[in-house]
């Protein structure tokens, strides 16, 4: 694996001998050091593994210990005994040293482990360009280690309640099993921007990244406050509760008939929206909660937050994140026009996250859809599928994966995607965008299976060095309850 900038080797420096992402004026002189050719990458590393900080971390760990520490801060997951042996063996032999062991482990990490650290660097650059330096903590996740449970949905947004004098939460429904379905709602400006995550239980992602949101939108920056006067935030996340809940039970190797994607009367509750089939609250009282807070908050844009398979282009990229607005002939144009100044919006905000790959979902004009339904009622709408849900498959079937590193960057791209589009009608720009712009993103790549994705995903050494294969099954790295709350 090939580094692809000076932000990412520096970042890459800063996990292996700090056990951090780089502090923000700390990544700003070693990049402007590499970048203007005054040192090498080889002096910068020298530089960090000389400094009292990494000194001290450093000195506390033996050989296979400093190889756990490699794999937790480069690949989220822990390692296999036998990859722990083959590492440290390679250093207490001479072979190696600590100075260009963590370049070896990347050259030759699997498909799995590359795009995790891949997708730790972007989380790490992204919070380092993005955090004041006087605000930077060290303690900064870069994964997401934890999923809510319902429970923990339900305390975490009862938490932000009461933190923040400028949310509000109420109960608009409850599910077929009785769960609670949630509005929360920020800011009192004129424009209104409505959410709803998770109308299938198996993808959670969304959900994750609008707490994110709501714990930005409601606090004290004067970047919040002043988004909060122009714009309504109304969130609905986790729809599906019950689903979700079903999901979780497979994970823990319970077996369930009933599809997770669909509600407890076994419903897809996103085929629920057509206004000429009347909707049976008994039989969806989940999707009757959604058309409910459409109804009370007359939303100028609906964005409906889902998963999608694993999609790679013919350069080997994978789609990150797909969108598409109201496609029905029915919809009346300027509906349309908002969806796709949405999702021009998306692709501005996205522009500096490298983890981002956005492209066009190639959905259906069937107007069961929430995009299209909604749309047919008179609501612009946006519909945006987060990659994941292969995976969340896989996790299902009982495969245990350390998906932890991949999830945080696609939930930070989530969460990037619905603050983009608040801040952008907040500012005014919204309105500006040309929405033929919308035409320009590529379309959707073609679908690759997962095992085809990875393949074998197993390091195999050359003649003359020991046997070191990966364990077969890494560690779950997912867990289900935990609140996580940034």
């Amino acid at each position: 694996m090939e580094l692809q900038n000076s932000a990412q080797i520096v970042q890459s420096l800063y996990l292996a001998y700090i056990g951090r992402a780089a502090d923000p004026d700390g990544l700003a002189y070693w990049q402007g050091q590499l970048e203007s050719g005054e040192v090498s990458t080889e002096a910068i590393e020298q530089a960090i593994i000389g400094s009292d900080e990494a000194s001290g971390y450093l000195a506390e760990l033996d050989s296979g210990e400093y190889v756990r520490s490699l794999y937790n801060q480069y690949f989220e997951r822990d390692p296999g005994d036998d990859e722990v042996a083959y590492w440290a063996g390679r250093v207490d032999n001479g072979e190696l040293g600590r100075a260009n062991l963590a370049n070896s482990m990347i050259d030759a990490a699997s498909e799995f482990d590359r795009e995790a650290l891949s997708a730790k660097l972007a989380v790490a650059n992204y919070y380092s360009q993005n955090v004041a330096q006087e605000d930077y903590d060290a303690q900064q996740a870069l994964a997401l280690d934890n999923l809510h449970s319902n429970e923990a949905l339900y305390a975490a947004l009862q938490q932000l309640d009461s933190d923040h004098e400028a949310m509000t939460l109420e109960q608009v429904g409850e599910s077929v099993e009785g769960n609670p379905l949630y509005s929360a709602v920020v800011g009192t400006g004129p424009q209104t921007l409505m959410i709803a995550t998770q109308q299938h239980g198996d993808e959670p992602l969304g959900t994750e990244a609008a707490l994110y949101l709501l714990d930005y939108l409601a606090g004290d920056s004067a970047e919040a406050q002043a988004l909060r006067e122009e714009v309504t935030v109304v969130v609905m996340p986790r729809v599906n509760p019950d689903g979700f809940a079903r999901w979780q039970e497979q994970v823990a190797g319970g077996e369930d008939i009933l599809d997770p994607r669909r509600n407890s009367n076994d419903i897809d509750l996103n085929r629920t929206y057509d206004p000429s089939v009347p909707n049976d609250p008994d039989l969806a009282p989940e999707s009757a909660a959604v058309r409910q807070v459409v109804e009370q908050y007359q939303p100028d844009l609906f964005v409906d937050m889902h998963h999608q398979n694993n999609y790679r282009s013919t350069d080997g990229s994978l789609d990150t994140l797909s969108a598409l607005w109201a496609t029905n002939e029915g919809v009346d144009a300027s509906l349309m026009e908002t969806g796709q100044r949405a999702i021009v919006s998306i692709d501005q905000a996205l522009e500096e996250f490298e983890h981002a790959n956005l492209t066009l979902y190639p959905g259906s004009d069937n107007p069961a859809i929430g995009r299209n339904g909604l749309g047919l009622d008179g609501t612009a709408t946006l519909l945006v599928e987060q990659r994941g849900l292969q995976e969340m498959d896989q996790l299902a079937q009982g495969v245990e994966l350390d998906y932890s590193a991949l999830a945080g960057a696609l939930t930070l791209e989530s969460y990037l995607a619905m603050k983009g589009i608040a801040e952008s009608m907040a500012s005014g720009e919204f309105e500006q965008i040309d929405p033929s712009l919308a035409l320009e993103i590529p379309e959707r790549s073609d679908s690759i299976d997962f095992a085809e994705l990875y393949g074998d995903d197993q390091y195999v050494p050359t003649e003359d060095e020991p046997t070191m294969v990966a364990e077969e099954v890494p560690t779950l790295g997912i867990q289900h309850d935990d609140a996580l709350i940034a």
